[in-house]
């Protein structure tokens, strides 16, 4: 009797899952996009970001966090640095999509007498 009981008990979890998992699956998820803040647009909180050869208008969310090097960064500060100079991106899109957490880079060092611009991943552009 007690094997028959934990029998329909697994039966039934496996059946609940079964047809429970499409439904989870329709569920938006989190993402992370890298790329490169082409405009900044603060009084609409938007951002401009260029990634996979496409460019695309990001909403942030109204507690965005964005992070310089572990430090806080204002929105403004992630302007381009210069003409065909821009800052590096990873952006958190949440599930209603829009961006939660920003982290952002610009590094250029000095190599055999060329400036070389580097990722945040710390790769050659």
């Amino acid at each position: 009797m007690f094997m028959r009981n934990i029998c329909v008990c697994v039966a039934s979890i496996v059946l609940f899952l079964g047809l429970a998992a499409p439904a989870f699956a329709q569920i938006p998820q989190w993402k992370m996009v890298h790329g490169e803040v082409l405009q900044v647009l603060p009084d609409e909180h938007k951002l401009l970001l260029g990634y996979d050869g496409q460019e695309v208008y990001l909403s942030l969310e109204d507690g965005c966090r964005i992070f310089r090097q572990g430090k806080p960064a204002a929105l403004e500060s992630l302007r381009p640095v210069g003409p065909g100079a821009y800052q590096d991106a990873l952006c958190w899109i949440n599930a209603r999509g829009l961006v939660s957490m920003i982290l952002v880079n610009y590094y250029v060092q000095e190599e055999d007498g060329l400036l070389v611009a580097y990722d945040i991943f710390g790769n050659p552009k």
